[in-house]
């Protein structure tokens, strides 16, 4: 074992003069520079030799917080992005260590598997190899105030720290977080069993329309008849772009995503902090789940657990069921979004939209090798013959009139990246895919001799084989390598929407593509094959989508419909916001009817899908996302203030986007959000 100490320099903020192993952190964030090549820093450090570098830290405030690897082949440069970032949230209060591979550097992962303690850790940026690096740091991201972190330990080493976590119980049995105290918090496993059989009851009592009498049973708006196929559609009235319902009337989309009981906490990687795991499987096997991708994951779903305490194995899910399609009609949603329960989407008969990838058995199609994160290789024959295949998925749906639309995929993992160029990438890439054997024919068709194309792209190969060799950085090269490769990525991009898109056609004529749901337009060629959608989706995390749904319609002269939003508060339960943070619950009511009713400004708005049903995991779900952005608590308890204000935003919502009533201007404060 090889292991080098990090000879760090404070960049920003200070060490404590009576604790020197803790530091005071402006809001703006610590930084340390902790690699600086040719320097006294790394006096020593032969980087290329080392795998990890580990913190160990413990954050000392009372809300998670994030913190960043900063990458750069040179010296930083002020208001200047890393090249490459690594972020990751800790939880508060809890001595941790945490290895950072430096295979990510390769940043073929954009959310690298969780290690033991740690929250989400995402990448962006383009692939750096270690001879390049120039500077490392180690920063914490902007934090609601000044703040203070312990940091034990930084160092490289050539071998994966064996990680111990303390033992102590953060979580407890209903799945709420021990340390913080707030208004609403169940006391106990009695009175969240007495709260939820008060919804039960409730629930058999309730009339299950909506509330609004102009409102159809679609939730369709009766005051504007238009053309009635049968199936949701897309309509341009001379003013603006709606959805038609079956029925023949105007419909926005106002949906609610992920709509299944409760919210997985991942177990394996938090194991000492959980003061309650259930093991008997007859009783609660619906909850715990174990699946293998590369590393063994376990997890409980407490949302579950706490429903079948309250009514038991067998009949937990139609009282949870009836109960959730009391709230939609009660809280003005008219649309089932992303990732719910196949189950309760037979069961409620509303409007739903799907992710078509999730019903196909390999998702989204892929090959074998890719050529950059999860693009395939598009020119390759099993792209065709897997897209083929996953068109299959529709299938189930192709006859059911209350389907609104499939969204084709969420959020690929290659488009995080800006300025990113798919064919650098695939020149990059040592494989010799299908993809790249068109490239390199279609160059040589183009220029004749190896001579002419050296020219023209300012290199010295011996002959256009040599391009099979990694090239990196090749939009460099030149203006005619930079356009060439510019146009090969955008017909890569083209094809990678086209083809599937031709095949969902091809076996589902009645229903809406709804778009990739990207989750922000990193480079123009992301539009590219825009042309294959009906919709284009986005999930656009601002406190208003205006400006973006305004931008991408008058673009490409189509609607746009918002695949996911959210803020998040800290006044309830949980340690971190979300993407967007706002004070506290009333202010996120606020925050939905502002960015509903503004959104609907734009003629190109066809509605929007809040993000989502349930908080988060207090530990961390999956991947360590632990966000206090649900509309309910893991005891199925709402947010009163947050929801009042979304059903008064429903209620006039069609009466606000045609035009006859204004749209809710009150945007409420937004503050530095805790996200990974």
């Amino acid at each position: 074992m090889e292991l080098k100490q990090c000879n760090y320099e404070i960049i920003r903020g200070s060490r404590k003069l009576k604790y020197p192993e803790e530091f005071h952190c402006p809001a703006e964030g610590l930084d340390l520079c902790v690699y600086k090549k040719d320097s006294p820093i790394s006096d020593g450090l032969l980087l290329e030799k080392m795998k990890y570098l580990v913190l160990e830290a413990q954050v000392l405030e009372e809300h998670s917080m994030c913190f960043q690897v900063s990458v750069y082949r040179t010296s930083p440069q002020p208001g200047v992005e890393a090249d490459l970032r690594m972020i990751f949230g800790l939880l508060p209060g809890i001595n941790l260590t945490v290895p950072v591979s430096l295979d990510i550097l390769n940043s073929q992962n954009l959310f690298p598997p969780r290690t033991i303690g740690r929250l989400k850790m995402t990448v962006f940026g383009k692939p750096i190899r270690l001879e390049e690096v120039g500077e490392i740091h180690v920063t914490t991201i902007p934090f609601l105030k000044e703040h203070e972190v312990k940091i034990r330990n930084l160092y490289f080493t050539d071998t994966e720290p064996e990680i111990i976590l303390e033992d102590v119980k953060l979580m407890d049995g209903l799945g709420q977080w021990i340390p913080k105290q707030w208004s609403n918090k169940m006391a106990d496993r009695e009175a969240c069993n007495t709260y939820l059989k008060g919804l039960r009851e409730k629930a058999d009592h309730f009339d299950y329309q909506y509330p609004y009498p102009d409102w159809d049973q679609y939730g369709g708006w009766l005051k504007k008849p238009m053309t009635r196929t049968g199936w949701f559609h897309t309509e341009y009235d001379g003013n603006r772009w709606w959805l038609v319902d079956p029925e023949g009337n105007a419909f926005v989309s106002a949906g609610l995503d992920c709509l299944r009981p409760g919210n997985e906490t991942r177990v394996d990687p938090v194991r000492p902090w959980c003061s309650f795991i259930p093991d008997d499987i007859e009783i609660y096997g619906d909850a715990l789940k174990t699946r293998s991708k590369n590393n063994h994951m376990e997890f409980c779903n407490y949302g579950i657990v706490n429903l079948i305490d309250a009514f038991g194995p067998d009949q937990w899910w139609d009282v949870w069921a009836k109960i959730l399609k009391m709230f939609l009609y009660e809280w003005g949603f008219n649309t089932i979004g992303n990732w719910s329960d196949p189950k309760f989407i037979r069961y409620a008969q509303m409007p739903y939209v799907i992710p078509l990838d999730t019903y196909s058995p390999k998702g989204y199609p892929s090959t074998a090798a890719h050529i950059f994160r999860d693009f395939p290789d598009v020119y390759a024959k099993e792209f065709k013959d897997n897209a083929e295949e996953y068109a299959l998925g529709l299938e189930q749906f192709k006859e059911d009139p209350y389907m609104i639309g499939y969204f084709m995929r969420n959020e690929p993992a290659w488009a995080f990246v800006y300025e990113l160029n798919i064919a650098e990438e695939m020149l990059a890439n040592p494989t010799r895919t299908a993809s790249k054997i068109e490239f390199i024919t279609r160059l040589k068709d183009k220029y004749n001799d190896i001579a002419t194309f050296n020219v023209a792209w300012k290199l010295e190969l011996k002959e256009f084989e040599d391009l099979y060799q990694p090239l990196y950085h090749a939009c460099d090269s030149s203006e005619h390598a930079k356009r060439d490769l510019t146009e090969f990525s955008k017909e890569m991009i083209t094809l990678y929407v086209q083809i599937p898109s031709k095949a969902c056609k091809k076996v589902d004529k009645n229903h809406l593509n709804l778009g990739m749901r990207y989750a922000y337009i990193t480079d123009s060629s992301l539009l590219s094959g825009y042309e294959n959608f009906d919709v284009f989706s986005i999930n656009s995390y601002q406190f208003s989508p205006y400006k973006e749904v305004e931008q991408l319609g008058k673009l490409l002269d189509m609607p746009v419909m918002i695949g996911e939003f959210h803020q998040g508060a800290l006044d309830m339960g949980l340690t971190a916001h979300g993407i967007k943070a706002v004070i506290d619950q009333t202010d996120r009511g606020k925050g939905y009817r502002y960015y509903v009713e503004q959104g609907s400004l734009s003629k190109f708005f066809l509605g929007a899908h809040y993000f989502q049903l349930n908080d988060q995991s207090c530990l961390g779900r999956f991947d360590g996302e632990n966000y206090q952005i649900g509309v309910l608590d893991v005891c199925m308890q709402e947010y009163i203030d947050m929801m009042e204000a979304v059903k008064i935003c429903h209620s006039t919502l069609y009466q606000v986007v045609e035009g006859s009533i204004p749209a809710f201007d009150d945007k409420p404060d937004e503050i530095t959000p805790i996200h990974f």
